[in-house]
């Protein structure tokens, strides 16, 4: 909906106590920047099931902002698709999405910033699921520490920190992250072959008959009523981190790749035949290095965990990196 509405904001800032991750671009942050090489691939497909422009004004109709193509690619902030109250998109991709170490993908929506207050954002959320079948949906435990009460109106502000693991939380051109490892493991998903990524527009009134409510049954309050064409969630894109074209899921090729010595302390080697990248990200997706070179210095790596990744003999390996 902000296309249509950044000249309209109100700032309402709401109160609560906060613990899960800042807005993009603050220390503990797990955004991710659509410009990362940590995203091998983007969604080539999309099917968008509109929801009305006001849940409880069916009469009003349906939303209409942007087209199913606008959802594909990688992320640019302008190319946008409202799913309206309640409404979803099904994403699919070139290849499969699989289980790597960290984050696995990322989506992508344009919430706007407070200029009076740079740690709260006009905020549309929406639940991510996914699926190895197409008709298997799992959906990722999302929290909402936003109060339940008052309703938060249409042009009202909310705080980042107060939601966990739902789409929309990041400003434009920084994605949202999620890990496969989030899902209970069941025979009805292989988390190594999502082909299926559905985003669901939270429907942000705190009326019952109408409401959304998160993983820990609360009611999810956000900006509502939203009535015009780009009512609700407006998706931007879904980058994919790890995937079965660029990533070895099975060990097999693992095995040829040794990081020495792992923990690490001041040079780190990697060892296997015919290396042609390797790139070290932190585990929320930024990148600190790319080389060709097999000695590389980490000494000024902050002490913790790491993602490095290594290209030989055209397969990608991921392997996680302790730096002491």
């Amino acid at each position: 909906m902000k296309k249509l509405l950044s000249i309209f904001l109100v700032i309402l800032p709401i109160l609560s106590m906060a613990q899960f991750a800042p807005p993009a671009g603050q220390e503990g942050s797990t955004a991710i920047n659509a410009d990362s090489s940590a995203f091998v691939g983007w969604a080539t497909g999309c099917v968008v099931e509109r929801g009305p422009r006001r849940i409880d004004r069916p009469a009003m109709g349906l939303a209409s902002y942007g087209v199913e193509e606008d959802a594909l690619g990688k992320a640019d902030d302008t190319l946008l698709v409202s799913l309206g109250d309640g409404g979803n998109a099904v994403l699919t991709f070139a290849s499969p999405i699989c289980n790597g170490p960290g984050f696995d993908f990322a989506v992508f929506e344009n919430p706007l910033k407070s200029e009076q207050d740079t740690n709260l954002y006009f905020l549309e959320l929406a639940f991510v699921e996914v699926s190895s079948d197409g008709e298997n949906y799992f959906r990722f435990p999302a929290i909402s520490n936003i109060p339940e009460t008052p309703q938060v109106t249409s042009f009202q502000c909310t705080d980042p920190k107060l939601v966990h693991n739902f789409a929309g939380k990041y400003f434009p051109h920084f994605g949202t992250p999620f890990d496969l490892d989030e899902l209970p493991d069941t025979e009805l998903l292989n988390k190594n072959n999502i082909t299926h990524v559905k985003i669901i527009d939270v429907v942000g009134t705190v009326k019952p008959e109408f409401a959304s409510y998160d993983s820990e049954g609360h009611v999810v309050n956000d900006p509502w009523p939203t009535p015009f064409e780009s009512s609700g969630f407006d998706l931007d894109a879904v980058g994919v981190i790890h995937d079965l074209a660029h990533y070895s899921v099975n060990s097999v090729n693992d095995l040829s790749i040794k990081l020495l010595p792992n923990p690490v302390r001041d040079l780190l080697t990697v060892q296997g035949n015919n290396i042609q990248s390797v790139d070290i990200f932190t585990l929320e997706g930024q990148q600190l290095l790319n080389t060709t070179e097999a000695s590389i210095e980490v000494s000024s790596f902050a002490p913790g965990m790491y993602l490095v990744r290594v290209v030989a003999d055209n397969t990608m390996i991921v392997k996680k990196l302790i730096k002491q």
